[in-house]
């Protein structure tokens, strides 16, 4: 059977409306107060994030100055440790380079250590390894000992004490001139007075006496390096026959030199321009076999100057 009429919808009573607002109502008031007590929560770590940032930022600070403090520290020590590297110390320590019986030292280390060391206390430019003149102090010590024929200075890198190393001239004659007795080079250069020399015995140097008046001076070359070798040749071959020589002269005449024999009434003239010492004492030797075999005794001299042939007096 059909309905004759529609069932009418339901119309809401106020209570359901009153109760719908409530609803509302609390959900705004529940929010309103979640986000306030959200922003005073966000507040109040803002305040206690603020004392924190602050100890971060002295700290920072504190760090920045320790950090260049330590900079300036390293900076000291690096300037020290480089004063202390190139720093020189006035004591310098003399090395003989390869000096022997021939070529032996003519004073001992001690004395050219302290002529340095002196050298070196002229200027406190000399006390840094960077701006000491070590030209100036070759220079002099081989003005102040003219037998120095080679001097070098060294730097250790290291160490503080400079190294000088010296070769010394070798010492050939001594000749006794009007103003003194002077050892000479092998290049004819005096070198020293023999009276500085307490050890001038054991050199066994050849003793040249000079009657030409010539004067001598040291550090300059008085005879030629061709007439030094022609004297040292000659001393040597008479020795070698074991002919003992009682004296050696230059005369006046030039280019001469003339040899006394131990215990003989004759002395030998030598040609100083000839190169020939050698044929000349053969000359010599050869003359005195054939004279003494014919008994002959010159009285004055043998001459032997010119080559291959012999004069007697």
């Amino acid at each position: 059977m059909k309905r004759l009429f529609r069932k009418s919808a339901a119309v809401p009573t106020r209570r359901q409306r009153l109760q719908a607002d409530d609803s509302l109502k609390k959900s705004a008031s529940f929010s309103y107060h979640a986000r306030r007590s959200d922003i005073e929560l966000n507040v109040g770590r803002q305040e206690q994030r603020e004392p924190s940032s602050r100890l971060k930022d002295s700290g920072r600070f504190g760090n920045f100055w320790l950090n260049r403090f330590g900079a300036v520290i390293l900076l000291i020590a690096l300037v020290i440790s480089a004063v202390n590297v190139l720093s020189l110390s006035n004591s310098v320590k003399i090395m003989p380079l390869a000096n022997d019986a021939s070529t032996p030292l003519l004073h001992d280390t001690a004395t050219y250590e302290a002529a340095a060391q002196k050298i070196l206390e002229g200027s406190v430019l000399n006390r840094n390894k960077l701006t000491l003149d070590s030209a100036k102090l070759s220079r002099d010590l081989k003005k102040q000992f003219p037998e120095l024929s080679t001097t070098s200075v060294t730097v250790p890198l290291l160490a503080h004490r400079p190294i000088v190393y010296i070769q010394t001239a070798r010492p050939a004659l001594v000749l006794a001139a009007s103003n003194g007795s002077f050892v000479l080079s092998n290049t004819g250069r005096a070198l020293v007075p023999s009276t500085q020399l307490p050890t001038l015995s054991s050199l066994d140097l050849p003793l040249v006496g000079d009657q030409s008046g010539i004067s001598v001076a040291v550090g300059k070359q008085i005879l030629t390096s061709e007439n030094v070798n022609f004297i040292e040749v000659i001393a040597a071959q008479l020795a070698a026959k074991n002919i003992p020589t009682a004296a050696m002269t230059l005369p006046a005449a030039a280019s001469q030199l003339d040899v006394q024999l131990t215990g003989k009434p004759y002395f030998i003239k030598f040609n100083l321009q000839s190169n020939s010492a050698r044929q000349q004492v053969g000359t010599f030797l050869a003359t005195k076999a054939q004279l003494e075999k014919q008994n002959i005794a010159p009285g004055k001299y043998i001459d032997v100057r010119v080559d291959g042939r012999a004069y007697y007096q």
